[in-house]
């Protein structure tokens, strides 16, 4: 499910001179879609527990929300991958965006307190959320 085009997206919260810029940590200027068949196996381990009835609902919302994060109001890190985790601190989703523009997971950090994510190989780091 392809979006339009990359106006007022953004893809690094550190290192773009703007937002919709690619660059050297990624090259997406917006997500396009959920990475191969991930989304029916994490709409069964995410989708519900969110609240949406459906594998195209959660799809539409996962996109949505990764591309409509603002610099302002959420956080963003890039793992040693170039993936960049999304958090929104209100609501608390977390997306996932690979360096290719396409999401890895979307879920709720709701009840779990934080999330992990790799700053280098090997280094696993506890977000508190």
């Amino acid at each position: 499910m392809p979006t339009k085009g990359p106006s007022m997206r953004y893809g690094n919260t550190n290192g773009a001179h703007h937002r919709g810029e690619a660059t050297q940590n990624i090259n997406y200027q917006w997500a396009k879609d959920f990475l191969g068949t991930n989304s029916k196996s994490h709409f069964r381990d995410h989708g519900v527990e969110m609240g949406f009835k459906n594998e195209k609902e959660y799809v539409a919302s996962g996109i949505h929300f990764a591309n409509d994060i603002d610099r302002k109001h959420y956080k963003s890190v890039i793992n040693y991958k170039g993936e960049t985790y999304k958090y929104d601190p209100g609501s608390k989703r977390l997306v996932v965006v690979t360096k290719n523009g396409y999401i890895r997971t979307y879920y709720s950090t709701k009840g779990s307190g934080g999330f992990y994510y790799y700053p280098k190989k090997g280094q696993k780091v506890w977000i508190k959320v």
